[in-house]
Order: structure tokens, then C-alpha cells, then sequence
């Protein structure tokens, strides 16, 4: 009759809200430190504009006017956009398996935050105001969808890790239950690899006529 309240407690108000505060917090982690690299990558190019700037040709008119003249295959576009999305998001599920699962994510929140600051600093830098619409046209509609699709990817890959390596599963793992455990958690992942693949057709289909359009204006 106890265990049989326990198992309630555990299934009922217990277990179930500590998971989603965890989950809420791991998230907000996750959150800052993309935010912490979109910051440091402003920083690192308004201090090095110099070498990261105008000695690279970043952005320049030269760079630019190719592209406002291209007429880019999208299925091939969209090919190369999955390569480099899902390929990502299976490297970080790969190693979510391994000791490095939560420095990996973390690692690639760092990683997109660079990216995205360097290029919308760089674009203000050199253009003004017309480069925060050159910033805009380059990251959205699809970053709407990647960086949170990425953010709750990153957090069930930390989950993973932590669960087979640093909070420890009772009796251990045997090989087989090993392999049911990280089937039942990477089903979980599903979802956010379904809208990761949803942000790479915006990114071949809608984001080039956008880019297009506002580099008329340079």
C-alpha cells in the first residue's frame, strides 16, 4: 500500500513538476548563453573591426552584388541547408550519448550566438542602417524556428547526458536497457528536429527572395 502511494506520488504531483522547473531552467541557461555569445560577438567586432572587418572584405559591395544577381537552385539549396542543420542536430544527439553531451549544446549556443552577433555588428559597422536590414534579411524568417527548435534540442540533449552520466540510474545500465533508455529520450528529441527541418525549407524557400529584395537596396 505504500509503494503503491509512492509510485502515485512519483507519477502524480512529485516528479512530473521538478522535471518541467528543471527542464524551465536548463532552457533559461541555455537561453543566456546563446544570448552571452550574440553579445560577445557585437563586442569582438565592434574592438576588431578592423581586422575582422574591412582587412576580410566581411560584407563588403563586392561580396554582396554576386548574390543580389543570383538565381539560386532551392532544391539544391535545400539539400545543402539540411546537410548543415540535421548534420548538427545528429552531431549533438550523437554526443549527448557521451560525457561531452552538455558542453557540446552549450558549446553550440555559443557557437550561433557568435555567428549571429559578428554579422549583425558587421552589417551596422558598415552599412548603418541599412545594415540592420541586411542583418535581418540574412537571419530571418527561419531563425524564428532554428533558434528554439536548437534551444529545446539542447536541452534534452543536457537531460540525456546528466541522466547517463551524473545522476546515475539505479541498477545501472545493461546493454540493452541502455539502448531502450536513449530510445525513449530521443523520441523526446523528435519533435524539435521536425521543426528544425521545418526552419531549413524557410531558410531554401523563403529567406533568398528576402535577402534578394533588400539587397536592392545596396
Amino acid at each position: 500500500m505504500v509503494a503503491n502511494w509512492l509510485k502515485q506520488k512519483k507519477t502524480g504531483n512529485g516528479i512530473r513538476p521538478f522535471r518541467e522547473s528543471e527542464e524551465a531552467e536548463q532552457m533559461a541557461r541555455l537561453l543566456y548563453t546563446l544570448l552571452f555569445g550574440f553579445f560577445a560577438g557585437v563586442l569582438g567586432m565592434i574592438l576588431k573591426q578592423e581586422s575582422l572587418l574591412y582587412h576580410t572584405g566581411f560584407l563588403d559591395s563586392y561580396t554582396l552584388s554576386p548574390v543580389k544577381y543570383l538565381d539560386p537552385d532551392t532544391r539544391k539549396l535545400l539539400v545543402t541547408v539540411f546537410m548543415q542543420r540535421l548534420g548538427m542536430a545528429a552531431l549533438l544527439v550523437i554526443l549527448a550519448t557521451t560525457y561531452l553531451g552538455s558542453m557540446a549544446a552549450y558549446l553550440y549556443q555559443i557557437w550561433s550566438g557568435l555567428a549571429m552577433g559578428i554579422l549583425t555588428a558587421g552589417s551596422m559597422i558598415r552599412y548603418g542602417i541599412k545594415g540592420i536590414l541586411l542583418a535581418a534579411g540574412s537571419l530571418l524568417p527561419q531563425q524564428l524556428i532554428l533558434i528554439p527548435a536548437f534551444l529545446m534540442l539542447s536541452v534534452k540533449c543536457c537531460e540525456l547526458c546528466r541522466s547517463m552520466y551524473f545522476q546515475g540510474i539505479p541498477g545501472g545500465f545493461s546493454g540493452r536497457d541502455k539502448g531502450k533508455f536513449i530510445l525513449k529520450k530521443g523520441s523526446y528529441m523528435i519533435f524539435s528536429i521536425m521543426l528544425i527541418a521545418a526552419g531549413c525549407f524557410v531558410e531554401a524557400y523563403i529567406n533568398p527572395r528576402i535577402l534578394k529584395f533588400i539587397l536592392r537596396l545596396f
